[in-house]
């Protein structure tokens, strides 16, 4: 190898080199379940009650790895190293059935559809339409719920829920953070319904 193939072969290597050590670690966040201290609209609901949840769609192009963010009414930000620890469809499940298995002050509260035969008598239907946000500035979570009497097929109401969480700064754990706060309010809300309408 003649002296220039070497360094141009050496240059090259140490531009790879560089351009490994810039690169971010992957940086991975997950949905929390409220406070307890924010459980105040705790509901009696008989044990024999089942509350389902489910099904519950979330536009595509949030469902993603990675944290979708908005920086415009129009234009969407991916980021490839802030990602969810899973699936956010099924992360917002989780934390939305744990929410309100606190708020309802009853264990019965399961995913929907489920692999094992449930005697549901509540479920809720939940389609999310907006559940993004902007660092530094709010999450907005923007969904129509209805709640469904399994007993007899009814609708019991169905309703739009519009909320905006601030973000306390502008780094990507603050905004899952707001996530996470927005989905309490949602929690809360369908608490309410729980008791508002339970026949």
């Amino acid at each position: 190898m003649s002296l220039h193939s070497r360094i141009i072969c050496t240059i090259t290597m140490i531009f790879m080199l560089i351009g490994c050590g810039s690169t971010p670690p992957t940086e991975f966040y997950t949905l929390s379940p409220l406070n307890r201290s924010l459980q105040t609209a705790q509901t009696s609901v008989s044990h024999r009650d089942i509350i389902g949840v489910g099904p519950i769609t979330i536009p595509e192009f949030l469902d993603r790895p990675q944290i979708v963010t908005r920086t415009t009414a129009n234009r969407l930000d991916i980021d490839e190293f802030h990602r969810w620890g899973g699936s956010l469809q099924e992360d917002f499940a989780r934390v939305l059935i744990e929410n309100l298995s606190r708020l309802l002050a009853t264990h019965p509260v399961r995913g929907y559809p489920s692999s094992e035969p449930l005697d549901l008598r509540y479920r809720f239907a939940i389609d999310v339409q907006q559940f993004d946000g902007r660092p530094g500035k709010e999450v907005t979570l923007n969904a129509i719920w209805t709640l469904l009497d399994e007993r007899t097929g009814k609708s019991l109401i169905t309703k739009r829920f519009e909320h905006l969480s601030p973000v306390a700064s502008s780094d990507y754990e603050a905004l899952v953070a707001a996530h996470s706060t927005a989905l309490a309010a949602l929690s809360l809300e369908l608490a309410n319904a729980i008791r508002t309408n339970r026949q």
